[in-house]
């Protein structure tokens, strides 16, 4: 149910993401200081990802993106 000033937003059927998937998503995301292992996920959950816009790949390093974090806000 929306509150007042709540939107729910669904994601396009070619954004939603499999479990395992929103699993790798949450790998990368609780990677995120430099002083800790490079998170390792599947290659096709990171070419995925990456292509949909919520991690980048920056010298060997998966990195999370404003729209990965706001799709791991979002639980979906």
């Amino acid at each position: 149910m929306a509150e007042r000033g709540h939107t729910l937003i669904m994601a396009p059927k070619s954004k939603i993401l499999t479990r395992e998937e929103f699993t790798s998503l949450l790998t990368v995301g609780n990677a995120f200081a430099v002083t800790d292992p490079p998170a390792v996920i599947p290659a096709e959950h990171s070419a995925r990802l990456i292509a949909l816009g919520y991690m980048v790949d920056l010298s060997g390093r998966l990195r999370m993106t404003t729209p990965g974090r706001q799709r791991i806000a979002a639980g979906i």
